[in-house]
């Protein structure tokens, strides 16, 4: 097992990923800090529709200056270093990692659209739904919103830990 604990040990592509996951985590506390009422809790805040869409563009605007930044420092110091293209097990930490975040995401929106479906069909009366109660609902917009940011956010994180993990692995 490499041991890279330098930043001057790691390649570009692991030090992208780094930064990336660093920004992605905290814009994510961000979120959850607006969003609950206790960080390490899924209590919802009371939030009109307005406030609502004002934390959706903040996490928008945030999250592409942040990502357009990186970008930027990384491809600035790609032309100042004439580092060339990424290699084989570059493309292949980056394919494993956007393979993870993509099962996370696919798995987690099905878990959201059956409890929706659930939810409805146990609203609408379903005898067979009588007394289900989902550990966390999502038929009110609020509630719908912040899942589905969650899992956004969710799946891009576990794409770059997956990749940051990849780097440090054998």
């Amino acid at each position: 097992m490499s041991d890279h604990t330098k930043l001057e040990d790691m390649s570009e592509t692991e030090r992208q990923s780094w930064a990336t996951l660093i920004v992605d985590v905290c814009v994510f506390i961000w979120f959850l800090k607006q969003t609950t009422t206790h960080i390490g809790s899924l209590a919802l805040r009371e939030m009109s529709a307005s406030d609502l869409f004002g934390v959706y563009v903040g996490l928008i605007i945030v999250t592409v200056i942040l990502h357009a930044i990186i970008a930027a420092v990384f491809e600035t110091r790609k032309r100042k270093d004439h580092t060339t293209a990424k290699d084989e097990r570059d493309i292949e930490i980056e394919r494993r990692g956007s393979a993870n975040g993509f099962w996370v995401l696919t798995i987690a929106v099905n878990i959201i659209i059956f409890t929706l479906l659930f939810e409805h069909a146990s609203a609408q009366g379903a005898d067979v739904l009588a007394g289900y109660a989902p550990p966390f609902s999502v038929l009110a917009p609020p509630a719908m919103f912040f899942a589905l940011m969650a899992v956004i956010f969710i799946g891009d994180i576990v794409k770059n830990a997956t990749m940051v993990l990849a780097y440090r692995g054998p």
